[in-house]
């Protein structure tokens, strides 16, 4: 197993600087010009322009900022944002917290609505059961996201609110307080994040335990006269829940990755709108550090997901050419 997450972190070392060499590329081609975007509509002179342009080191070719950039990167230092002058890490603490609290919420309920439905849809197929849940995650999968969100801040926001007389409404925009928000204005965006996740999630359920269902062994469990619910819970659920873990981890690492719509539709100050805001003001140092931030979570969150796999299925080894890779 060591020897696994060993050469699994060292894979991880072409990919960093695949993504950033890719996103340090991209900003040399793209129009605009991020200092004099910094100054709007004020005037700056050469001199000044071309101080900034120095201090932030656009005067140089982007292969030698790149290495500026990774040598100051392994010093922990992501930069200073040229919007608003302030240390990058600084921004990246106050909102990264918000994009965690949200994703976890998310996935707290795509695992126990959308694991729970595609069993029960799975258990009692071609019920009314089944077919209700077939019918809702149908319609959740071609809802868009950004269309759910203000759906639900009118109906929770202003509908009930009205309807009411103010006794019964959800908050509709930013997060209450410093640091994590109150569990009142969580509700809304993390329902709208979860939501078609929820149902992808409810649907590879009920297809895999419906296949592991027609297996052998699980027939060979119901001769031997152990219950329904005994076969359920010792053999077909960990098996059918691989392909489960897989989507609802590579799912959480997007969520880490920062919920841009999400995020915009309910004012949520995380760390995708924070980097969706900067990429608009051409503030590329957060953007740089948002992403390697972000990079570094869905690495880590990917290689949980295939730890977890052992534990979930005894025939699944790491280990020197093992079949389990």
């Amino acid at each position: 197993m060591l020897q696994y997450i060993g050469r699994r972190v060292l894979q991880f070392i072409p990919v960093f600087f695949g993504v950033t060499l890719i996103l340090f590329f991209i900003t040399t081609i793209l129009p605009g010009d991020p200092i004099k975007m910094r100054a709007g509509e004020k005037s700056m002179s050469p001199a000044v322009y071309q101080q900034l342009r120095h201090d932030y080191g656009f005067d140089q070719p982007w292969y030698k900022q790149y290495i500026n950039y990774l040598e100051a990167l392994a010093h922990g230092d992501l930069g200073t944002s040229i919007s608003t002058g302030r240390p990058v890490n600084e921004i990246i603490a106050e909102s990264y917290p918000y994009t965690v609290e949200l994703a976890f919420a998310a996935i707290v309920i795509e695992i126990i609505v959308g694991v729970g439905v595609g069993i029960v849809a799975a258990v009692k197929r071609y019920s009314v059961w089944d077919v209700m849940a077939t019918l809702s995650t149908s319609i959740l999968v071609a809802l868009p996201v950004f269309w759910l969100g203000i759906m639900l801040q009118y109906i929770f926001g202003i509908w009930l609110k009205g309807a009411t007389n103010g006794n019964f409404y959800l908050p509709v925009s930013g997060a209450s307080g410093d640091g994590f928000s109150s569990f009142a204005h969580l509700i809304l965006p993390a329902i709208t994040l979860a939501s078609v996740s929820t149902a992808y999630a409810a649907r590879i359920m009920r297809s895999q335990l419906l296949e592991v269902n027609n297996q052998d062994y699980i027939r060979t469990a119901h001769a031997k006269g152990l219950s329904p619910s005994g076969v359920l819970r010792k053999h077909a659920l960990k098996n059918a829940l691989i392909p489960v873990v897989t989507f609802i981890g590579l799912d959480l690492g997007a969520m880490l990755s920062g919920a841009v719509l999400t995020e915009t539709v309910f004012n949520w100050p995380g760390i995708g709108f924070t980097i969706a805001r900067a990429a608009f003001a051409l503030d590329y140092p957060v953007v740089f550090g948002g992403t390697v931030i972000v990079l570094f979570a869905v690495m880590f969150i990917n290689l949980l997901v295939d730890i977890s796999y052992a534990f979930l299925d005894p025939r699944i080894r790491y280990g020197g050419g093992s079949a389990g890779e």
